[in-house]
């Protein structure tokens, strides 16, 4: 059984997307439970006047638990100390249930430095100084994934060096394929790209693993012998965006023409998936978007139930373990 802890609070459309969500995968998959955690200030209160709750059927129910918590993180809170006091966060108490044991992974569409930041410090990290980061597939088949989304804005080299190892082990554990890594620039010339990016190919030129190619352009995101593109998270998250931007923008304009319309529908459906997973901390989470509505939250659910079958953070670990015993 998959245990998935939901942090519904997280979200722009609120928590009600999240109780939704978890009555259709309750009723999708008979080999999960669900833990909802969300603010006594909802209107989806653990009551018989719930109208989402209603709709759960027993044996859903019989799966479902809610956490009923004091506070939540709002989507615009800095980081500072204080967020670690604040225990009875729903977001915290989430990630309390996955240290303890009561959960295989996380799921929100919180705050993603606040994420970050309680992760680190209720999980740790899965080696020192080897720093998380958010990792997206940018495609499922084969499998080639983009990292980081915006988990560190400033990046040395050495921690460019390791979102390269983390993308690396995703993809040989997760695709079962040897990683290709690319490392972002504005060009493929030696002569090109920032000192830190001239840092990181000089570093990454020296390793055995990962499987270094050299620089990648853009256009290479989504094509090329390059799986596991790498960029600061800043680059990251503005690329990864606009690219999401661009197939919504096209989707629209298509929307008279039915057949073409269709064609980007099922890309979008079947190509990529919803959510980034965190890499680098001793525990399996899912950062969904803000503005989720309920097919991609449940899609960021699915992941998260995927990502948990296969043990990912355990098999991370041990995959960088072996890398540095060698």
């Amino acid at each position: 059984m998959i245990r998935v802890a939901i942090d519904a609070m997280g979200g722009d459309l609120g928590p009600c997307i999240a109780f939704e969500c978890a009555n259709n995968l309750l009723s999708k998959y008979s080999d999960i439970e669900i833990q909802l955690y969300y603010h006594e200030s909802s209107s989806c209160k653990n009551n018989s006047k719930n109208p989402y709750l209603s709709k759960f059927t027993k044996d859903a129910l019989s799966r479902l638990t809610l956490v009923n918590c004091l506070d939540y993180y709002r989507v615009d809170e800095e980081l500072e100390r204080s967020l670690f006091k604040r225990k009875e966060a729903s977001l915290y108490q989430a990630l309390l249930s996955m240290k303890q044991g009561r959960s295989d992974v996380v799921v929100t569409c919180g705050n993603t430095g606040v994420m970050v930041a309680l992760a680190r410090y209720l999980l740790g990290l899965i080696r020192p100084k080897l720093y998380p980061a958010l990792m997206r597939e940018l495609s499922v088949k084969p499998l080639r994934c983009l990292v980081d989304l915006g988990a560190n804005v400033h990046c040395p080299a050495s921690m460019l060096c390791g979102f390269a190892e983390l993308g690396s082990a995703y993809v040989e554990e997760m695709g079962k394929e040897k990683a290709k890594v690319g490392l972002l620039n504005v060009g493929v010339e030696a002569s090109k790209g920032s000192n830190i990016v001239k840092q990181v190919d000089n570093l990454l030129s020296k390793r055995k693993w990962p499987n270094y190619l050299g620089y990648a352009e853009g256009h290479e995101l989504f094509t090329g012998d390059k799986n596991v593109i790498v960029c600061d998270g800043m680059v990251g998250n503005a690329v990864l965006k606009a690219s999401e931007g661009l197939l919504h923008f096209l989707m629209g304009k298509t929307a008279q023409l039915k057949d073409s319309n269709q064609v980007l529908e099922s890309f979008y459906q079947s190509e990529r998936r919803h959510g980034a997973c965190l890499v680098g901390v001793r525990g399996n989470l899912v950062k969904s978007h803000g503005d989720s509505d309920v097919p991609a939250m449940m899609g960021a659910v699915e992941y998260g139930i995927d990502i948990a079958r296969t043990q990912l953070s355990k098999k991370i670990e041990a995959r960088l373990t072996r890398e540095e015993i060698e």
